[in-house]
Formats: C-alpha cells, structure tokens, sequence
C-alpha cells in the first residue's frame, strides 16, 4: 500500500506544500520547486492508537490518534534560488488526530476523513549535494524553520486536511467545525530557572521569556532581563478546537542578542484537565533540565448561543478589565462566507480576481484568491473572539488581487445577532461602495457567549451555576497579584494546585453596586451577577499609594482622546526625605499588553506628594477601537541623570478602560493608584 499512498503524498507535496514554502521563504533563497521527490521505501510507522468511546464522541464519527513515526530513506532534491540541494535522513514524529466523519450506510461508510497533528510535530533533516552552500550561512536552520510553520499552517490544529469520500460532503465545515471553547492563559513567573548568561560582575543569569502553544496557535511573553525569578503576569487567550488529546505548552528561552536563544525547559498541561476541573492553579515543574517551574493559571470557558448568557459573560468581562486593567472576551463569532455575487468588473472591464479581507476590531484574516469571476464560491470559515457585542462591527472588504481595486464592502453591526434565534443568520448581505444595487456577499453568522466551564462529576454542591461565576470573578480579582506559590494541595503537594471552581456558601460574595454599562435591558441583568464588592476592588486598587484627578472625552468628530491630567494627592515618599519628584506617563495600549500610541508624560514636579499638573493630550484613535483600548498612566519618581542608583521609581500606576468613553462625554473623577507590581 505504501507506494500508492506515497504517490498520493508527492501530489499534495506539489500541489500544496511546494507553493506555501515558496512563499515562506527569504528572497535569496527563490524561487523554490521541487526537482525530485522519492519518497522511499519506509513506510511510517504507527506506535498505538488510541480511540474515544466516551460521550463527547457523537455517534456519527470515528475519532483516533494515532502515534505516528516516520524515519524515512526519502530522496528529494530542491532548487533554491542558485543553490541545488538534496535531503535526505528526515525523521517525522506526532500525534495524528483522524475523524472519520460522517458515517454512511454504504461502502467505505464514511463520508470524509479529515487528519490533523495535534500539537507541531517534530521534524528533523540533513542537506546533501551543497557544493555552494557557504554562500547560505544558516541555510538548514531556516529550512527546518520554514518547513515547520508550513506544516503548521496547513495540519496542526487548528488547521485540518479533509479528504472526501463520497459527494455532497460539506468538506470546509469539516475543515472548520465549531471549537469547542475558549482557553484563558495567564503565565505569572517563574521561579528557580537554569542560568544561561553571565552578566557584567560575573553572575550567572537569563533573560527569560516564555512562548506557550496551543496546536498551531503561539503567543510570546515578554523578555524579563537578567533574573532567574522572572514575573509576566501576562494573559492570553486561545480557541481549542479539540479538548480531548490537546495540550498546552509553555517552553522557556534565554534571549541571547545575534545568538540562537538558549532553551531553558519546557512543560506542558493536558487541555482536557482544565475542562474537567474548569480552573488549574499550578507551579509546573519545567522538563529536559534539571531546575526550574512555572507558575500557570488556566481558566476553561464554554461556549452558549442562548442570548441570556451574555448578560453574564459581559458581566464577567467588564469585571476583570476593571479590576485588572486587562482584557477578557465575552464571546466567539464564527463566520462562514460562503459566496458573493455581481461583483463590479476592474478597468477595461475585466474581470476581476476577488479576495476578501474581514476584520472585527484588531483582529484580521483574509480567505484565498478567486480567479477571474464576478460571482466567487468561498465557503471560507473564520473565528473571531468578540470583547462587546453592543459596539463590535464586522468590517468585510472586497479587493481584486491584480489591482487591491476595491470591489465592495460589508458592515455588520454584531449587536443585531443578539436579537436572531440562536443568535444567528445565514443571509445575503448587500455590498456597498460596488456602483451596483444587486452586488450581494452570501455570509453564515454565528454569535456564543462565553461562560465558565463547568466542573465535570462535582459533588455535593447546589446552586453550582451562580456559585461558579462568582469564583470565576473572586479568583480573577486574586489572581491579578502574581503570588510567589499557591495555596498547598490537599495532598500538601505544592507542584499541583487545582483551584475549586464550586466554594462554599461562606465563600460567595454580594455585592449593591448596580451595572448599566451595556445596552440590554436592566431586567434581564439579574442581581446576583452583580459579583464586584468594594472589597474586591480594593485587592487591586490601594489608596493609600495616592490618587489621581483626570478628564478623559473622546472627540467623535476629530477622532481623539483628550485626557487632562490635573493634580495627584497623598502619593508616596520614595526619596531619602520623604518627599518625591512625580510626573506622569500616559500611553494607550491594546487589549493584548501591546502599546499602540506614542508615550507622553507631564512636567517633573520637585519634592511634593501633591502635584498640580494641568497638563493636556491627545490621543488619535478611531471610535471603534475605544472599547479594545486600555489607557495606561505610570507615576514615576524623576531620577537626575547622574544619580548614583540611575533607576526610577515606580509611585503608582492606572489602567482605564475607554469603553465608557464612547459617549464623547467629558468625564472628570479621582481614581485611586494601585501598587507597581500589578503592571503586566
């Protein structure tokens, strides 16, 4: 069987992965095409199979993983650019996901077989016939690197190849089902890490910095310089299309400046534990050296498409932002775009080769190339994480590919699907901006809310949806000071900390304070959602380090933010007098941590704990991108340059969200500073 199915490989090779790689590559190294590609005469080998019988598994499929290896005597030789080279040795090694989906009453009784990776494979090679390879330094490096995104980017989660079987298979919803959930990361610090530098007085050091995979998905820390006791406290937020075999890794680098980063550990947490206990609080014990932990906590959130649970998805959301100064979504938009029709022609009256770009605030994708058609078929899907519903606008555009002509536009206000069944639509929506009335794109929309994950199998616990969501909160309020070590384990084992998601009754909190920042009606907004007390608030904000008297307005006509710092009171002595020399640092930032303006600051008022400032600025930002955006202020010591300790001092710091500022409303208040160790 083995040389039909590797003749049905070199297909897909050629037709597939030849091209993304040539895409991939630097400049110097094109074009690429494959010369030759034999690929031997070893089979793979499977190591076990593994196949799900519980109740996630819908009586419709077959579901498997199988422990793929492949040590391959494969010949293949390459032209890159100039350079002609051979490969051979290459080594393949992963956990194949196969669905067998759906099952027919006829021969081959399945309908289509779709596989995926898991998690990134491991892939390894050597190149051969190089005679002219020292003009390519670094070569086999950037080979295996491109070659792993490309695999990435066409079969590991979330990406999928399905083959189909028998007709009238939908293959692009099997391509891209509806995920499963949402996963919360927060990676906090680290603790006890190998030493990969020495710094200028002969210590040894690292400059650390995590990157955490989810299947395909990557998300990077910061880099904390020199310190083996980092801390992050930075969160993410990743769409696990699969709970079941899936896990999340963290891996550990050094940052080394014109250098390979040295490798530092790994670990990694199965997804389909935080689904079962809906929390993990964890100090995670790093592999392949012999020092060093993570402190990790996930949070599992499910997905709903009743409309009520919105209230309290953007209860939760709105909560956290304010407590934190950080973003959470409060829910998931999957879209289909199935086709558009009468498409205007480019000049000369051509047609043209749509593609359509589609945008839901600072997230962007794009769906592939039709050529030559005014009336496209894409049947692309798409995922979205949503931050609010009542402001967030689907933006679609549609550009030819020769000439980036505009063909048409689409814009979609999300919260019209609030009120659909299901919340969701499956419609024509006109295109605007074609010069045609009858330009139309054919779109499937579908709003979830996001909720916490419920425990599986909990005992002895009533009332477990309320009390979920209030711990959901609390821990979110906690879990914002990035503790050295979690409470201890029953088992008194600090290395695993579940954190319970259903507490006591003594543990639920109540709360007077009343919510009317989103555009439902105040009936469907239950009391007992109302889950922030003052008390919680004060475990993030502390008066005692000062406050601030700010106006913020946006102005909806200029498109800017002005905010107008007047004057601090009751800060912080950190001068050997007792007095300091504040000023203020102002910058917006993203939803992810990400700065997206230019810095600005105040005068340096000299030895007062209560500066008088009256200092104005703007900000240029678009009315849409206000409820994604944090407005970050830092109260900083002013340190002369020739100071002998050279550092500034952190007084207090601020994080506001905009989302209130929509209005266009002047709006002047105290806000109280919280403590520099609550800045991610």
């Amino acid at each position: 069987m083995w040389p039909s199915i590797s003749e049905y490989a070199r297909d897909i090779i050629v037709a597939s992965i030849e091209p993304v790689v040539a895409q991939n590559l630097p400049t110097a190294l094109k074009p690429f095409n494959f010369a030759t590609i034999d690929l031997g005469d070893t089979p793979p080998r499977i190591g076990g199979v593994k196949v799900y019988m519980n109740e996630n598994i819908r009586k419709d499929e077959i579901v498997m993983d199988l422990d793929l290896m492949l040590y391959s005597d494969a010949r293949i030789k390459v032209n890159l650019g100039k350079v002609k080279a051979g490969v051979k040795e290459f080594e393949l090694r992963g956990t194949l996901r196969v669905v067998m989906k759906p099952l027919v009453p006829k021969v081959p009784f399945a309908g289509a077989v779709t596989v995926c990776f898991l998690d990134s494979p491991y892939i390894n090679f050597s190149l051969t016939d190089m005679g002219n390879i020292l003009g390519l330094p670094g070569l086999q490096q950037t080979l295996n690197t491109v070659l792993r995104n490309v695999v990435n980017q066409l079969v590991v989660l979330p990406n999928r190849l399905p083959v189909q079987l028998v007709p009238d298979i939908d293959i692009q919803r099997l391509k891209y089902p509806l995920p499963q959930g949402v996963l919360h990361i927060n990676i906090i610090s680290g603790r006890n890490l190998k030493a990969g530098d020495k710094n200028m007085i002969g210590h040894r050091t690292s400059d650390p910095y995590c990157v955490i995979r989810v299947g395909a998905r990557t998300f990077t820390t910061s880099v904390v310089k020199e310190t083996l006791e980092p801390v992050w406290n930075q969160h993410f937020e990743s769409i696990v299309d699969i709970c079941h075999g899936q896990s999340v890794t963290f891996e550990v680098y050094d940052k080394d400046q014109g250098n390979k980063d040295d490798y530092l550990g790994c670990t990694s947490i199965p997804v389909e534990s935080v689904v079962s206990e809906g929390e993990i609080d964890t100090w995670s014990s790093l592999e392949g050296v012999k020092t060093g932990s993570l402190h990790i906590q996930l949070t599992w959130f499910r997905l709903s498409n009743h409309e009520v649970d919105f209230v309290q998805s953007m209860e939760q959301a709105l909560q956290y932002r304010k407590a934190s100064g950080r973003s959470m979504s409060s829910g998931f938009l999957y879209v289909v775009i199935e086709q558009a029709n009468n498409l205007p022609p480019v000049k000369q009256l051509q047609e043209p080769s749509p593609f359509c770009n589609i945008h839901l605030g600072r997230d962007y994708q794009t769906n592939e190339v039709k050529e030559k058609t005014q009336n496209p078929v894409w049947n692309s899907v798409h995922h979205f994480l949503v931050s609010d519903p009542n402001v967030d606008i689907l933006q679609l555009i549609i550009r030819d590919s020769r000439t980036e002509t505009k063909l048409g536009s689409c814009n979609i206000s999300l919260q019209t699907l609030l009120t659909q069944k299901n919340m969701s639509v499956t419609q024509p929506f006109t295109l605007q901006d074609t010069g045609r009335e009858t330009s139309t794109i054919y779109m499937h929309l579908q709003l979830l809310a996001l909720l916490p994950g419920q425990r599986q199998n909990p005992s002895g616990h009533d009332n477990t949806n309320i009390k979920r969501s209030l711990s959901l909160n609390k821990n979110f309020t906690d879990n914002t000071i990035p503790t050295e070590k979690p409470a201890e384990s029953p088992t008194g084992n600090p290395e695993m900390v579940v954190r319970n998601r259903f507490p006591d009754d003594n543990d639920i909190i109540s709360s007077t304070e009343s919510l009317s920042t989103t555009n439902f009606d105040n009936q469907s907004v239950q009391p007992i959602r109302q889950v922030m007390t003052s008390n919680s608030i004060q475990q993030i904000s502390n008066s005692s380090l000062g406050r601030i008297r700010l106006t913020i307005q946006f102005h909806c006509l200029s498109n800017y933010l002005e905010v107008t710092v007047h004057e601090c009171q009751h800060l912080s002595g950190v001068d050997k007098d007792g007095l300091s020399d504040p000023y203020v640092k102002l910058y917006l930032m993203d939803l992810h941590d990400n700065v997206v303006s230019d810095s600005k600051k105040t005068k340096t008022v000299k030895d007062n704990l209560d500066p008088k400032y009256e200092e104005n600025f703007q900000f240029p930002i678009e009315a849409d991108h206000l409820p994604l955006t944090i407005l970050r202020l830092d109260i900083k010591n002013h340190v002369g340059r020739f100071t002998r300790s050279g550092k500034t001092h952190f007084i207090g710091t601020l994080s506001i969200n905009l989302i209130d500022s929509v209005d266009g409303k002047a709006d002047t208040k105290w806000y109280d500073l919280a403590s520099p160790i609550f800045r991610p």
